[in-house]
């Protein structure tokens, strides 16, 4: 029944990543590009649960979950970046200096490097069993292991505040404390942590339809990008 669950997870994560693609090509920057690649990185992570007690513990399960830990290593902390694109979108002035970018980058890099040393590198994966799933764990001993994820859902969570007492757009603010809220919880109920990735995407997603950019020819019409992406 959990693995279902996974399943369905992992087709609502790539609905997300086709939704959010499409706009690529009207704005081929950071908005659209990251949560992108993080929605269709978490098909992946989820698909591999579903199918994890079918594939049964071995070598092929434990394959499969490799790109799992590389990806969230990789990816996750990219929202801090695109945290800072959103903003910029928004009209947030303070996003466009020199210093709002430097500590952003900065921050990025440390949080990749920090998730380099947990899940690529120091990687030592284990068969868990929980609620008729099976899935492999990072059992490597390190106090950087959450630490990436946490400081990027808190500051998604930060921009997300901000551009809603700036424009009055909530839904990332919303979807962002959701997902720092359950991630909590999801040491000890897995799903939980899936399902608030799926709806904290879901809020990436319509920050990117309130703030993606209009083409040339609609900004001459007077379209704005809330009329361009209701």
């Amino acid at each position: 029944m959990i693995s279902s669950v996974f399943a369905v997870l992992a087709v609502a994560q790539l609905c997300l990543a086709v939704a959010v693609g499409r706009h690529l090509r009207a704005a081929p920057g950071l908005l659209v590009a990251v949560p992108t690649l993080v929605c269709a990185a978490l098909v992946w992570d989820n698909g591999v649960i579903a199918l994890g007690s079918s594939v049964g513990a071995g070598p092929l399960l434990e394959s499969l979950s490799v790109p799992r830990f590389v990806a969230h290593a990789l990816l996750t902390p990219l929202l801090v970046l695109w945290s800072l694109s959103a903003a910029e979108h928004a009209g947030l002035h303070r996003a466009k200096g020199r210093g709002a970018r430097g500590a952003a980058v900065g921050l990025t890099v440390l949080l990749v490097a920090a998730g380099v040393l947990h899940d690529i590198l120091g990687l030592a994966l284990r068969a868990e069993r929980w609620a008729h799933t099976l899935r492999y764990v990072n059992d490597a001993a390190s106090p950087t292991g959450p630490l990436p994820a946490i400081v990027t859902g808190l500051v998604v969570l930060s921009a997300g505040i901000v551009v809603w007492r700036s424009t009055g757009f909530v839904w990332l603010a919303v979807t962002a404390a959701v997902m720092v809220t359950v991630s909590g919880a999801a040491v000890q109920v897995p799903v939980l942590g899936n399902a608030g990735e799926v709806v904290l995407n879901v809020g990436l997603l319509l920050t990117v339809r309130r703030f993606l950019p209009v083409s040339p020819r609609r900004a001459r019409a007077g379209v704005t990008p809330a009329e361009a992406h209701p």
